[in-house]
């Protein structure tokens, strides 16, 4: 052992613990048992945000990539056809379809949330994944492609153990 590190040891052991005094352990329960105000949440489901708008709007963007896809084969398929006009489209309904090419699951990162308590006063660690889903068709005939990725989060509750 280090003799800096004998001579602090030696010190401490010079001093003889004591009680803490009534009123300040009275004080820590309090601050304990005493709903939070404005501090921190005092459930779970307060402190995790939820984003119901982000996900229609990710579902509404792909509807939108995927209409756009259409439109464009449709495009692509009239300037291909010079002779095609709107009664031929009727007769032969485009029944393109697009093929998918590759779906892939990205890790982008961890986010530590910190330390909070529950609504039954359980102290939680929270770990946020940020992932990132990309997803990618074509079509086979005109050689269309739609590619969409979409943000993803996962948040994980990890109790802290106290004892």
């Amino acid at each position: 052992m280090n003799p800096e590190d004998e001579h602090f040891e030696s010190k401490l052991r010079e001093f003889t613990p004591v009680e803490m005094p009534q009123a300040l352990q009275s004080r820590i329960l309090e601050i304990f048992d005493a709903p939070e105000t404005g501090r921190q949440p005092e459930n779970v489901a307060d402190k995790v945000t939820a984003f119901p708008i982000l996900r229609s709007l990710a579902i509404a963007a792909a509807v939108l990539i995927a209409a756009t896809g259409v439109f464009f084969a449709v495009l692509n398929n009239l300037s291909t056809n010079p002779g095609a006009g709107p009664g031929t489209m009727a007769e032969n309904p485009a029944t393109e379809s697009f093929v998918p090419l590759r779906a892939e699951n990205v890790f982008e990162g961890v986010d530590d949330e910190g330390l909070f308590l529950t609504g039954g006063k359980i102290p939680v660690h929270g770990v946020r994944y940020r992932f990132s889903d990309s997803f990618h068709w074509q079509n086979p005939k005109d050689g269309s492609v739609i590619k969409m990725t979409v943000p993803s989060e996962r948040l994980y509750l990890i109790p802290v153990r106290t004892d």
